[in-house]
């Protein structure tokens, strides 16, 4: 393997994928709101965190078609990802604070929600989302089901991420503090490679 892939590559995508993951984190903590964005970010983060599998194995190890099996998967895993990381993520919430959050900025829209299991439905228009919440975690997601109105599901985020400003509620941290773990234990492997990588210099 390439000494400047260890050096410069592999670093560089863990510094990238820690300062995303401490940010999560720590605009949590600190802000003492849930955090509240779009979930293609973590998408982006995963496909990050997949990169140095691929370029090993275009980079370094192209031997035969087999070789090929392991980032076509992954591709593959990242088309299934793209279309199932729809909608919005919320971290540092309980799953009252999220529901409160959502009913509330439905209403603001002028819209009627009919619950059931795991899914929401609008009245007015028969579109349809669906509600994930991980109240031990302290995380939950919120996406559009079919061929939902983008507009409609942005409108309802916005709503959300202003009653999240403006009114406290309970919050749970878990999932930052478990980010806030993995955003310094990348930092520790990127430092980990530089005195590994200086120590065969010498």
């Amino acid at each position: 393997m390439s000494t400047s892939y260890i050096k410069i590559v592999m670093p560089m995508m863990f510094l990238l994928m820690a300062a995303f993951i401490l940010t999560v984190a720590l605009k949590t903590l600190i802000g003492r709101k849930p955090l509240f964005f779009s979930s293609r970010w973590l998408f982006g983060l995963m496909c990050v965190g997949f990169l140095p599998s691929i370029m090993n194995t275009f980079l370094f190890r192209y031997t035969s078609f087999f070789s090929l099996l392991n980032p076509l998967l992954i591709i593959v895993l990242w088309g299934y990802f793209w279309f199932m990381m729809k909608g919005y993520t919320a971290f540092g919430v309980t799953d009252s604070y999220f529901r409160d959050a959502l009913l509330s900025s439905m209403s603001s829209l002028g819209y009627t929600a009919e619950e059931s299991f795991s899914k929401l439905r609008i009245k007015e228009t028969g579109e349809e989302f669906h509600v994930s919440i991980q109240g031990w975690m302290g995380s939950a997601q919120f996406k559009p089901v079919g061929k939902t109105n983008t507009k409609t599901t942005r409108d309802i985020a916005a709503g959300m991420n202003r009653y999240f400003a403006t009114t406290p509620g309970k919050m749970n941290y878990s999932i930052a503090y478990l980010y806030l773990f993995l955003g310094v234990f990348l930092i520790a492997m990127c430092i980990g490679l530089s005195t590994m990588m200086h120590g065969v210099r010498h």
